[in-house]
């Protein structure tokens, strides 16, 4: 009896390939949907935190002003009044590649800007460790003394020069909100391994007073970094920096910071997933009158076995096969289909971000196992659960 239903449900569906492939379709685009817009997420996510990690580094904790930064005098107060030994001011920003020649990648695209006190980095960003040495010091195929006293001399890592067909010694055009400028690549680095690569994509490290200069910051910083080891030491000397800043300057946790960009895109990443769960509901719905119509045309034939022997159990499970047929092919086609998607997905989410919260560069798309496995248990588990 098994094989006489499984022959009858095979003859079925090869008879009507048209409402198999519109079930099919229905979970594939359900899945791909969900999918991909889940990596987007998840790698715009991921791009964000390398960002954040690639600018703060080592630093447990940062002094922060205004919107329009703070004086550098407080630098000076933090290193020489206050003896903190681990501290290094930074001046952060966005500049625009324009569109042309120089950018074979599209043109439009964003670099972050870091300008940084070389003699001051060693305790923060790993990365930059070459920029430690003395003046005149070629060991990272560059002179110190050049990129501490040139106006505009900016140093790249490996994948954006290449990006950018530039080599050093190569002039470039950067654009500002209301200006245009000319930097000049001094040097190239190179990552030491996979995810420093990723975390430094698109950031240019400039002197911190050529980075003022750039910026219209004269005698301002963004930020100023500090590394205070935990403890009863630490904690004291916290506070004696807290109670040393001026008004409108206060010192906050890098942790702190990172949670409150999270907290600010939540909505935002809660409305995407909640659109991806409308379409495969929409999917679910498509399958969902699929099978039904699917028993309704052969309900002759249906009550022809029921009256030959065939149990309701059994009839149950013929609709089930065949759901699980179409949730496999169609959840299978979906999972490729959402990675292609997905792709497409990463740039409109970024640009998203860039207009609405604050800038960040996704270069690739992160292939998350958990996210793939999430759309192949709501594609098989929908389809079934919609059929039965």
């Amino acid at each position: 009896m098994t094989r006489l239903l499984r022959r009858s449900s095979v003859r079925y569906l090869l008879r009507h390939p048209g409402q198999l492939a519109l079930a099919v379709a229905g979970v594939a685009l359900g899945v791909a949907v969900v999918v991909s817009i889940d990596l987007a997420n998840a790698s715009a996510s991921r791009a964000f935190t390398l960002a954040t990690e690639s600018v703060t580094g080592r630093a447990t904790h940062r002094v922060t002003g205004g919107p329009s930064g703070l004086d550098e005098e407080v630098f000076r107060r933090l290193t020489v009044d206050l003896g903190v030994d681990a501290a290094a001011p930074v001046v952060e920003g966005f500049v625009t590649l324009p569109a042309g020649p120089e950018d074979p990648a599209g043109g439009n695209r964003v670099l972050r800007v870091l300008g940084v006190d070389p003699l001051s980095e060693a305790p923060f960003r790993p990365y930059l460790a070459e920029l430690g040495g003395g003046p005149g010091d070629a060991g990272g195929g560059f002179d110190l003394g050049v990129f501490l006293s040139s106006r505009r001399a900016t140093i790249l890592f490996a994948d954006t020069a290449a990006e950018l067909g530039l080599e050093p010694g190569d002039s470039f055009t950067v654009e500002l909100p209301a200006s245009r400028d000319r930097l000049t690549l001094l040097a190239v680095l190179e990552p030491a391994d996979e995810l420093s690569r990723q975390a430094v994509a698109d950031l240019a490290i400039l002197d911190v007073g050529a980075a003022q200069e750039l910026f219209s910051m004269p005698g301002r910083l963004s930020h100023v970094d500090l590394r205070v080891e935990p403890g009863a030491a630490g904690e004291a000397l916290l506070e004696r920096v807290r109670a040393a800043l001026p008004a409108g300057v206060r010192l906050e946790a890098t942790g702190a910071r990172q949670q409150t960009n999270r907290e600010m895109t939540r909505a935002f990443r809660l409305n995407l997933t909640a659109l991806s769960l409308l379409a495969l509901v929409c999917g679910l719905f498509l399958i969902y009158n699929a099978i039904t119509f699917s028993v309704v045309q052969r309900r002759t034939l249906l009550g022809s076995l029921r009256a030959l022997g065939v149990t309701r159990r059994q009839v149950f499970r013929l609709v089930l096969g065949e759901a699980a047929l179409v949730a496999v092919a169609g959840t299978a086609l979906g999972l490729a289909l959402g990675v292609l998607l997905g792709r497409g997905m990463v740039d409109l989410v970024t640009r998203t971000l860039n207009d609405l919260y604050f800038v960040v560069s996704v270069r690739d798309l992160a292939l998350s196992p958990a996210s793939l496995a999430k759309g192949a248990l709501l594609g098989l588990g929908a389809t079934l659960a919609a059929a039965a």
